[in-house]
């Protein structure tokens, strides 16, 4: 028979001093769940031992007792009680109700006090570690305003008290700096009491691959991306009638720049399985109403919803936007049109636009809160489209050999709106299909047919990494036709061969010597002497044409700042080109093999490069073919 509390304490009064204090009269202030029932009670026991001069006995024993009640709390304690809760975790030492998170906690003197975590329900429901990162992140529940509410954030978040009031309070939990440390430690302690209901899941917080698996299409891995991302995400999926699709978009296919489209696109998820860089897609025309950016919205049906602001996005962004979402889509296309809208924010060149997003990793950036954000990087291809090419004349050979570009000179298809709401409402079946056919297929052969279509362009007159992007294209076009198109035939590289950029179109020391000897032919009179007098010459001299020697080409005289200047403002460099220009026998050296001459022209000495102006060398004698003249006025 369990004594009341009143004879408990009256059996204190007749304690010995050898005999200890029972363990019953300690059980007694776990059981009463009134505070001040409870407060009352342990310091009528404290000044019963007082009285006994065992003060100092009595609280030493009473906080052991209360160590070892936490600890077993820990270990077989309480559960959560919330109404309709997502979960029921073991919460140790917490009452986790409907009137919120509480528990107790001893005072210096020993007395119970109530400290509260949240005035209303919350708990841990879900763990999610990051693939790529091995990152984890934490899913809360929380009730307010009558219903359930979820919100995701970082596990450091629920492991400091500043944090934690800077991000769930924003959201409506109520959590300060009063409660935040009570609040950390019981969402901590239900996470590590609960082990097996939190297991982590595997996360990811981008699309594309992720070993064998791709998202969104895997069936195991959680997606955990940012609020900012969610208009991309919910784009890709399926709707409507795949026949409906394909009977369409084969008509459109018929088209080869639009068939080309569709290559780039499924060519996206191609980069990282074959090892080679992203690269550029981009159709061009000066005139409105081809049909370019239909096209591209058609090639972007193949993952999901095609329209503008879904999976086709405006390029009126930033550098740091399109950097991000291409980390975001990682494998997937990244489908902008109109580039000209960005046109001012690159100065006119987008050469380093290009540099950047085909590196496929971004630059290194510092957090707000301290320290330095994850690396982003991507695997994927660009579709663009625009009114004009999206290189320049000047444009340095790396970005020139990063783009497919092809100018639509007609029209790309016939009824752009129809196609549009076609598109729109029949999409994101292929990609299902296509990316399982890429989960089974020998991934050695796959490369091997790559390198059979690369090896093929390289013996043609273009370089390497045009080849790279166009193979990758050839491999995406065959397994379209195997799997979705089934009744076209595959593209070849005598079918796309047309759209590759020669090697001497690349190549930036050719092209800018191209430029100096058009640069000399539109100015004649600057090479002339001003003293004679049938020259037309009043102004400036930049040097003088040599044509001394009939059998030998021309030799241009040039002073070298005013062609330092000329090529600088042009986009230019005379130090990357001018090595390169004497390994062909452009420039000529002087006696002690340096390239520059102090030399005089007309009367006035000077620092002075000397230019063949057709040094094409074939066999003894010299060649020139009818695009390499150059009428010379002045000869």
């Amino acid at each position: 028979m369990e004594k009341s509390r009143s004879e408990l304490l009256d059996g204190i009064n007749e304690l010995t001093p050898a005999e200890p204090f029972p363990d019953e009269v300690f059980y007694a202030i776990f059981e009463i769940e009134d505070h001040v029932e409870r407060t009352q009670y342990v310091e009528a026991l404290r000044n019963r031992a007082k009285a006994l001069g065992r003060a100092r006995e009595f609280s030493n024993v009473l906080q052991s007792f209360f160590r070892d009640y936490q600890q077993r709390m820990r270990e077989h304690g309480n559960v959560t009680e919330f109404t309709e809760q997502p979960l029921e975790l073991q919460c140790g030492p917490w009452r986790a109700t409907d009137a919120g998170v509480t528990a107790q906690k001893f005072d210096t003197r020993g007395m119970p006090v109530k400290i509260t975590a949240c005035i209303h329900p919350i708990l841990p429901v879900e763990i999610l570690k990051n693939v790529d990162t091995g990152d984890e992140r934490v899913k809360i529940a929380y009730f307010k305003y009558g219903t359930w509410n979820y919100v995701t954030v970082n596990r450091e978040v629920c492991a400091d008290n500043s944090s934690i009031v800077k991000v769930l309070s924003r959201i409506g939990v109520e959590v300060t700096s009063e409660n935040a440390k009570y609040l950390v430690r019981f969402l901590s302690e239900c996470i590590g009491m609960n082990p097996a209901k939190l297991e982590p899941k595997r996360s990811i917080n981008r699309l594309g691959w992720c070993g064998n698996e791709f998202m969104p299409y895997a069936e195991d891995i959680v997606y955990d991306g940012d609020r900012e991302y969610d208009s991309v995400y919910r784009n890709i999926g399926e709707k409507g009638n795949y026949e409906v699709w394909k009977e369409h978009c084969g008509e459109l296919r018929k088209n080869r720049i639009v068939r080309m489209a569709f290559a780039a696109s499924l060519g996206s998820v191609l980069i990282e399985l074959l090892r080679i860089l992203p690269f550029v897609f981009h159709i061009w025309s000066g005139e409105s109403g081809t049909g370019k950016t239909v096209a591209v919205m058609a090639a972007m049906s193949i993952w999901g919803n095609p329209k503008m602001g879904g999976l086709v996005k405006t390029m009126n962004t930033t550098k740091v936007g399109i950097m991000r979402n291409s980390a975001f889509l990682y494998s997937l296309p990244y489908a902008g049109d109109e580039l000209q809208t960005m046109k001012d924010k690159w100065h006119g060149n987008f050469d380093q636009l290009i540099y950047q997003i085909t590196e496929g990793i971004d630059r290194g950036r510092g957090r707000a809160t301290g320290g330095i954000e994850e690396t982003k990087t991507w695997h994927n291809s660009y579709l663009f489209t625009g009114e004009e090419p999206i290189t320049k004349a000047n444009s340095r050979a790396g970005s020139k050999n990063r783009v497919i570009e092809v100018e639509a000179e007609e029209k790309l298809l016939e009824d752009g709106n129809r196609t549009v709401s076609i598109l729109t409402e029949n999409y994101g079946h292929a990609g299902k299909e296509l990316v399982r056919y890429l989960q089974n297929v020998d991934m050695e052969s796959l490369r091997k047919e790559y390198k059979g279509y690369f090896d093929a362009m390289c013996r043609l007159d273009t370089t390497e990494k045009q080849a790279m992007s166009m193979g990758c294209m050839l491999v995406a076009d065959r397994i379209l036709t195997d799997v979705v198109f089934t009744d076209e035939d595959a593209l070849t590289v005598d079918d796309v061969k047309g759209y590759l950029r020669s090697a001497k179109e690349v190549d930036i020391a050719e092209r800018s010597y191209q430029l100096v000897l058009n640069w000399i032919a539109r100015n004649p009179v600057r090479f002339r002497n001003p003293d004679d007098d049938y020259s037309s010459n009043r102004g400036e001299v930049w040097g003088r044409i040599d044509t001394d020697h009939p059998e030998k080409p021309p030799v241009a005289v040039i002073n070298k700042d005013v062609l330092c200047t000329f090529l600088e403002q042009n986009g230019y460099d005379y130090a990357a080109v001018s090595k390169k220009w004497a390994s062909k026998d452009r420039l000529i050296r002087n006696s002690q093999g340096k390239l520059v001459h102090q030399t005089r022209v007309y009367g006035t000495k000077a620092s002075y490069i000397k230019l063949n102006m057709e040094p094409v060398a074939d066999g003894d004698g010299f060649v020139e073919t009818e695009e390499e003249q150059i009428e010379l006025p002045f000869t």
